[in-house]
This record gives C-alpha cells, sequence and structure tokens, in this order.
C-alpha cells in the first residue's frame, strides 16, 4: 500500500482540495497498476501552535510521509522518476498557496504486508488484477 500523512495547518485545504489531492495521488499509482484501494491518503489538520519550523509557529507548512508497501524502487533512475512525479502533484497545489513542503518515502518489505488477515497478490499477477477489477481485498 501507499500510504501518504499530510500534515498541515488549520484551513490550509478546502474538503474539495482534500478530494482532488487524493484522487491525483491514488491515480498516480493506478498508472503503475497498483489497485486503486491500496492508496490511502491521509489528512492531518494540526492546531494553531502545534507545528513548529526552525523554532517558528507562523509558518505555513505541510509535512507529509509516504510510506510504500505494495511495491519498491530498486534503481535511481526509478527513485527520481517517482520523485518527480510527486513534485508534479504537490507543486501545482501547494506553491500558489505560498507553502512551505516536505516529504520522505519509506518502503517496508512486502512480506510484513496484510488487507483484512489477507497476504496481498504478487505484484503484477492475475490476482492483483483481479483485487484491481473489483477494487477490494477478497480470497481467491
Amino acid at each position: 500500500m501507499p500510504l501518504w500523512l499530510i500534515h498541515h495547518d488549520p484551513n490550509v485545504f478546502s474538503n474539495d482540495e482534500k478530494e482532488k489531492l487524493a484522487q491525483t495521488i491514488t491515480q498516480l499509482y493506478v498508472g503503475f497498476g497498483l489497485p486503486a484501494f491500496y492508496v490511502q491518503v491521509q489528512f492531518f489538520e494540526l492546531p494553531y501552535a502545534s507545528s513548529f519550523i526552525g523554532g517558528e509557529k507562523d509558518r505555513a507548512h505541510v509535512t507529509l510521509t509516504i510510506y510504500h508497501l505494495a511495491r519498491t524502487m530498486t534503481t535511481e533512475a526509478q527513485a527520481q522518476r517517482f520523485l518527480g512525479a510527486v513534485d508534479g502533484i504537490l507543486t501545482p497545489t501547494f506553491q500558489p498557496k505560498e507553502l512551505e513542503w516536505e516529504y520522505f518515502v519509506t518502503e517496508t518489505p512486502r512480506n510484513l504486508w496484510k488487507i483484512n488477515g489477507l497476504v496481498p497478490p504478487p505484484a503484477g499477477s492475475d490476482e492483483e488484477r483481479e483485487w484491481a477489477r473489483i477494487n477490494k481485498a477478497v480470497k481467491l
């Protein structure tokens, strides 16, 4: 699963902006062949004066943590392509709002992952394509 945790200042995003961002992020992964339901995007609005950058509280800032389990990047070229795609999603959303943002990606071994108690099918397998088609985890 890709899991995106987005921590932000109050009132930075409308509900419509959150939904559009989540849909765009999901499409990034669907384009790589992942089932849409693998993708989780969670927004966390931080109360005023709960986040400090450089010891200062009055900077509009967004922090993203991106967890990968379904796929891992095995080459520097893959990593740079992915980071470029992430920048292509975030920059048009964040820059007009004059936000500062920072993100990192962490990858976890696939064998430490289950959905509804099921081990996800191998990447690119017929079983995974079936999960993508029905958009949920099922025992096959």
